[in-house]
């Protein structure tokens, strides 16, 4: 069984989608011939938007190889690479739909009907987001995340922290400089944190002038294990999400997490009960909702631990060797 994985990006330490197709890779490599087109090997130009259509428009110059059994592709962007001769499976990571109108407007509207025109030519559809699967009829296949590897790392400590930071007193974003993650939105809850509970704050993939109370920092992807380790909570402020791939992290690396309620985490928040909080516009706005709960977990010990105990039981079900053998029954499924 030979497969060719296109994505963009592939790897450990890059997006979600990424590590997604690197755990994939990493748990059937010895059952599946893999070939990965990613931004690396086929190509790209390096400037911001236009690093996705240029590694697309190089990939479609390339000639796919004719003994390649099923074509899985991981981002519908790429749908127009599908060949009508052989195996073909789409999943979907993200909401591109509202991805591609909060960053072009008005002008994503026939780059959605291109993309949704080529998505028609997939035999199977997968979703990371059990919401997604549902109101579309497409198959669940979820995100998924090495936990023993996430067990291994030590949490950091006060010696090994950021100046001024302490464990246990400092919420965390971790995200892209994007307008779908809503930094913004994480600096408003970072400047009332502070300012009603004095909790400090960090933002990792995020680079801006940082203040007394908020520090931003890109650091390698253990780092990141180790700072949720020692977090009040995870503050996720996506705008959408499908499952993301940080949730997962913090919920093996015993971290609490305070989610923007988003109907794709709305989802996963009612599957796994208790395994994250949300916040909506109640009780003010977003950025007050934000602060409760997050004041919520700073005074009471017993509470948070059960959010972390809650998340444990809920990641189980996502480790990497689990989720990936589903993919290979779904292999098998389509060369049948």
């Amino acid at each position: 069984m030979k497969v060719l994985l296109i994505n963009s990006l592939f790897g450990k330490k890059v997006s979600g989608s990424g590590q997604h197709i690197y755990n994939l890779w990493k748990y059937l490599k010895d059952k599946v011939d893999f070939v990965i087109w990613d931004m690396e090997n086929v190509g790209y130009i390096n400037i911001p938007k236009l690093k996705s259509i240029s590694f697309y428009i190089k990939a479609k110059w390339k000639k796919i190889p004719k003994d390649i059994d099923i074509m899985h592709i991981h981002n519908p962007k790429f749908a127009g690479l599908f060949e009508k001769e052989k195996g073909n499976i789409l999943t979907i990571h993200g909401d591109y739909k509202r991805e591609l109108e909060i960053r072009y407007g008005f002008l994503a509207k026939p780059v959605i009907k291109y993309i949704d025109s080529n998505i028609s030519k997939a035999d199977v559809i997968t979703t990371v987001s059990p919401l997604w699967a549902r109101l579309n009829g497409w198959k669940w296949i979820p995100n998924m995340v090495e936990i023993s590897e996430i067990w291994k790392i030590e949490p950091i400590h006060k010696g090994n922290i950021f100046k001024g930071i302490k464990p246990g007193k400092y919420i965390l974003f971790v995200g892209r400089d994007e307008p779908v993650k809503d930094y913004p939105l994480f600096r408003k809850i970072a400047e009332e944190v502070w300012r009603q509970l004095e909790v400090k704050s960090i933002a990792l993939g995020v680079i801006r002038e940082n203040t007394d109370y908020l520090i931003h920092a890109k650091v390698a992807w253990k780092v990141v294990i180790s700072l949720m380790k020692s977090a009040l909570a995870l503050v996720i402020t996506s705008r959408h999400e499908g499952f993301p791939t940080v949730l997962l992290e913090a919920w093996a690396s015993g971290c609490p997490v305070v989610a923007r309620r988003i109907p794709p985490l709305a989802e996963l928040g009612r599957l796994f009960d208790n395994s994250m909080l949300t916040f909506g516009a109640e009780g003010g706005g977003l950025v007050e909702s934000a602060v409760l709960k997050l004041t919520l977990l700073y005074h009471n010990e017993a509470f948070r631990k059960y959010f972390i105990a809650r998340g444990y039981e809920a990641v189980k079900n996502f480790d990497a060797p689990v989720v990936a053998d589903q993919y290979y029954k779904l292999y098998k499924e389509v060369l049948r």
